[in-house]
């Protein structure tokens, strides 16, 4: 179609050309009508340089049916320029455009081309159908053969043998089909050969498996028994004290708490002891740590079986302390458990030569006990049972103290004065005192022994026997006397910037004191006080029959400083005279329970006599104490004892007027 309109056109642009050229509207209109005769164009224009002479359109019809997307006109411009027909140098004076519907087809074209396609798809549906008859049957015959070989197929027969396929489908998926069959059966043989083999495998792995199993659960079993056991172990150890074996305090404390709570629901009495062992320190110092050990087993032995017998539970509180809870037990019967208590310990006769109580091992115990109610706790009753105990200690030990209101008010008051005591060593409130010690026939001072005392912040003035022992249970003692011995180097340091003289000065010494590691450096820095002789007085609580090492290196230490070493209150402590015998010291002190009644009678008389005697064969000089009347002093010159300390001569005195009193002395010196 647009080929016929082209070479149409070519034969209408000279005559559109002249009647441009000469402004030939008609021409112009009867060229368009001319290209109109073609009936696929539908819009023409003859335009010159500047603007449209002449242009048509008409709406066309569409020869071919429309079907969808094919439908519409298939429009085409088809442009030509207009030469000016009287030039001969190819002058353009227009141009003339045409549109050209492609889509226009002259009917007999349309007749042919529909004769031509009804032909050609009836002949091709009827080879189609030949083709793919053949093809299907011999595509079945192939796909049959397959299916039969694939029958065939056993798991373990190896690969499928897929037939060839005819020529016509070589080379087609068919063929690439059967391949793949081929080689999918050979891997699903080689598949299903290697998974029985694996099956033996597994299945003999599994039989040994079952066999370990069976193994390691036995082995668990007896393991998770072993486990059982030893939580029990470490659980009964957790709550056992590992010396002795009996409960300890934790556990003891659960154990109580829960046992007073039933006795609580059922409004049932409880009772409580507490049992110290009577001076098991100076137990363990003289017989050692293992005597100490097997000494508390086999107390403890003793009261698990008493504890036993009634039905009670028993502890070991901490140290040589042990605890015993009677659940439904009154007062009776808690006395009635001690009374046992101390019987079972006399029935061990444990030799104990260093009590102070007893030559065996003794305890001391407090009881306490109440009806259950719910302000009744474990933590009251232990504390009520404690009170008694130290009132036990207090009052000679070996004994049992059953709690009570008077004795929780005494127990306040001396504990009251324990914590008084701890903050006057810390305020180092101690302070000397000094007693003079006189020669009777001349009447002048030959010494001064060292007495402590307590200075309260408000000045009053407290003498040994108000707080020595309570500082003695107290452990204070030693802390006591570092305060002293500190003091008494100031005084000594004191009196010889003044110039005064001191014949000599004592200091006493406790068994702890000769114990401590810092004596002779605090006895090294006293001799370099001055030249006044300095001796120290052995306590009658010391033990010196049978001195440890450790003893004889200190007192050796002392001598070496120069340092004399008198035994104090001689006749009234430990000291016997084997003892003396043994030590040798510079001089002894009788005591005043021996002076003051000297002259009562002649047995006493004799008793002083004969103590210096002793002193006077082994050599060691005497001092008498107590000196309270002229009649005491005679009867001690005619004996032939002449230096004294006492009452008669002077009572304890501050340092500052000791130090009064020696230079007065000095002083009447010089005047005569």
């Amino acid at each position: 179609m647009q080929d016929t309109a082209e070479a149409f056109l070519e034969s209408i642009v000279p005559s559109a050309a002249s009647a441009i050229y000469n402004y030939h509207q008609e021409a112009a209109e009867q060229a368009i009508e001319g290209l109109f005769t073609q009936q696929a164009i539908r819009r023409v224009s003859i335009r010159n340089d500047t603007e449209e002479v002449a242009s048509s359109e008409r709406d066309l019809e569409p020869t071919l049916p429309a079907f969808g997307p094919l439908s519409g006109s298939d429009e085409v411009l088809l442009a030509r320029d207009l030469i000016n027909p009287e030039a001969t140098d190819g002058e353009k004076i227009g141009e003339i455009l045409v549109i050209v519907d492609r889509s226009i087809v002259p009917p007999a074209i349309v007749r042919r081309m529909v004769s031509y396609f009804l032909f050609a798809t009836v002949k091709n549906l009827i080879f189609g159908l030949a083709l793919v008859a053949l093809v299907y049957a011999a595509l079945a015959r192939y796909i049959v053969q397959i299916a039969e070989a694939a029958g065939r197929w056993r798991p373990g027969s190896g690969a499928i043998d897929v037939p060839e396929p005819p020529n016509f489908l070589k080379d087609t998926e068919i063929e690439v089909l059967g391949k793949r069959i081929e080689e999918m059966s050979g891997s699903a043989a080689f598949a299903i050969q290697t998974l029985e083999h694996s099956s033996l495998e597994v299945r003999k792995s599994n039989t040994e498996l079952n066999e370990k199993s069976t193994q390691l659960s036995e082995a668990v079993k007896a393991r998770t028994s072993e486990l059982n056991a030893a939580n029990r172990a470490l659980k009964r150890q957790a709550d056992r004290d590992a010396l002795t074996g009996l409960l300890n305090r934790r556990a003891f404390d659960r154990q109580a708490t829960r046992f007073m709570e039933n006795a609580c629901k059922k409004s049932l009495p409880v009772a409580l002891i507490m049992i110290d062992i009577d001076c098991f320190k100076a137990y363990n110092d003289h017989y050692g740590h293992q005597a100490g050990d097997d000494c508390l087993k086999r107390i403890a032995t003793s009261l698990n079986t008493l504890a036993g017998d009634d039905a009670a539970i028993v502890a070991r509180y901490g140290g040589e302390e042990f605890i015993c809870l009677i659940p439904g037990g009154g007062r009776n019967d808690g006395n009635e458990l001690a009374t046992r208590i101390h019987e079972a310990i006399r029935e061990l006769a444990i030799s104990h030569d260093r009590s102070g109580v007893s030559d065996m091992v003794t305890a001391s115990i407090g009881l306490s006990w109440e009806t259950c109610k719910p302000t009744i706790d474990l933590e009251a009753l232990v504390s009520a049972a404690d009170e008694a105990l130290y009132e036990a200690k207090h009052n000679g030990r070996n004994r049992t103290v059953t709690s009570s209101k008077n004795i929780r008010e005494r127990v306040r008051k001396r504990r009251e004065i324990v914590g008084d005591l701890l903050a006057a060593v810390e305020r180092r409130e101690f302070e000397p005192y000094f007693q003079s010690q006189v020669d009777a026939r001349s009447g002048r001072i030959v010494g001064m022994e060292t007495l402590a005392r307590w200075r309260r912040p408000d000045g009053t003035v407290v003498g040994p026997p108000d707080f020595m022992p309570t500082a003695e249970e107290n452990d204070l003692v030693r802390l006591i006397d570092g305060i002293m011995f500190e003091k008494c180097a100031m005084f000594l340091r004191n009196a010889a910037d003044r110039g005064i003289h001191l014949p000599g000065l004592s200091l006493n010494l406790s068994e702890d004191h000769l114990k401590d590691d810092a004596l002779i450096e605090r006895l090294k820095e006293l001799r370099s006080c001055g030249k006044t002789p300095i001796s120290v007085e052995l306590l009658e609580t010391t033990t010196l029959d049978d001195p440890s090492a450790e003893l004889n290196w200190t007192l050796d230490k002392i001598r070496d400083l120069g340092i004399g070493i008198e035994i104090d209150d001689f006749g009234t402590g430990r000291t016997s005279i084997f003892s003396l015998m043994t030590l040798r010291p510079d001089r002894l002190k009788i005591a005043r329970e021996l002076v003051l009644p000297a002259h009562e009678g002649d047995l006493n008389r004799q008793l002083l006599s004969c103590v210096l005697e002793i002193a006077k064969s082994l050599e060691i000089d005497v001092i008498a104490e107590g000196v309270e009347t002229p009649e005491q002093r005679d009867i001690l010159l005619g004996l032939g004892c002449d230096i004294h300390q006492g009452f008669l001569y002077s009572r304890p005195i501050s340092a500052n007027n000791q130090m009064a009193l020696l230079k007065q002395e000095q002083e009447r010196k010089r005047a005569s």
